[in-house]
């Protein structure tokens, strides 16, 4: 009977074992489900209630740099869903980011949104929001952003798609030609490089009352060495990557020492520093790079300015 006990014992934990195993395996999360679970966080976060959201015990949530907690901030404020959503994921990584408008109080908004997912739980929030008036600087033109650029959602080709490791090698080439180097030389930029920052067209605008800085090339404005201003980019970070696609999701921080006051262009001549950028601040950026067969062709971001040499809280 004891013999019999055991075996029946043994045969339960058999049985058993698989659905145990089956339950503490993690769930993958695709494409599909990392989009549903950024529309989640925004109809949560429309309705202030972020108990409508599958999060972790320990998630961890920041506004542009600072630990807030899911009742503070971007919490009390938003009145609507983005007007602009432009999503990138990785199921590989865990990860999704956006980059779009929302509507603070009466203010339009930019605004970038980096969630972690595990097991279908979200882990991480992050937000960078850019709190500031509506028009764009003289010399800028800022587009009323309402759908994605579609070049930024088109499959790269099996055959001359980039791997996730040359995705960011290229978006880091970018950001060392801005702070280490004075040319673009080693950014590698093609030709019809266009970017975009807080909806103004900044490279290879197709705007013909944009300035003449704003209407050079990707390539053509690093040659001019004006991104000596940028004395350093520090805290880069490449969570979302999306090699189907050839984006790749950026974080970073643009120093700007203030002690720079003239550089020298490509001509001979001498470009005295002006403005804000005699005193110190940093810039916190979002990014967006679309490589296409391994070239730099559009980059569209998202940034703040923050104290000087901030950290990023992550």
């Amino acid at each position: 009977m004891k013999r019999l006990g055991l075996a029946l014992a043994a045969f339960g934990a058999a049985v058993l074992a698989p659905q145990v195993a089956s339950a503490q395996a993690p769930q993958p999360c695709d494409r599909d489900c990392l989009i549903g679970l950024m529309d989640q966080y925004y109809a949560a976060l429309v309705a202030h209630d972020s108990s409508r959201l599958p999060l972790s015990n320990d998630v961890k949530y920041t506004e542009n740099g600072q630990a807030l907690t899911l009742r503070d901030g971007l919490w009390q404020t938003v009145k609507a869903l983005p007007s602009y959503r432009f999503d990138v994921t990785d199921p590989e990584n865990g990860e999704v980011a956006m980059l779009g408008i929302v509507k603070e109080g009466t203010n339009d908004n930019y605004i970038s949104t980096r969630l972690r997912v595990e097991n279908r739980q979200i882990t991480e929030i992050e937000n960078l929001v850019v709190r500031s008036t509506s028009a764009a600087p003289a010399g800028f033109t800022r587009i009323p952003q309402t759908a994605v650029l579609p070049i930024f959602n088109e499959i790269e080709p099996a055959a001359t798609r980039s791997s996730r490791s040359e995705l960011q090698a290229a978006a880091n080439a970018y950001f060392t030609g801005i702070d280490s180097e004075l040319t673009g030389a080693n950014a590698p930029f093609d030709p019809q490089c266009q970017r975009m920052e807080n909806g103004s067209w900044m490279a290879n605008s197709p705007d013909p009352k944009a300035g003449a800085m704003q209407k050079l090339g990707c390539k053509e404005q690093f040659d001019t060495g004006f991104q000596v201003i940028v004395t350093n980019i520090r805290a880069r970070r490449y969570p979302v990557i999306d090699a189907e696609r050839g984006l790749v999701y950026a974080l970073a921080f643009f120093d700007h020492s203030g002690a720079i006051s003239e550089y020298g262009r490509p001509d001979g001549t001498v470009q005295p520093v002006t403005g804000t950028f005699t005193q110190p601040f940093s810039f916190m950026i979002a990014e967006v790079f679309k490589v296409q067969d391994g070239k730099l062709r559009q980059i569209e971001a998202v940034l703040t300015t923050v104290p000087y040499g901030m950290p990023s809280g992550w």
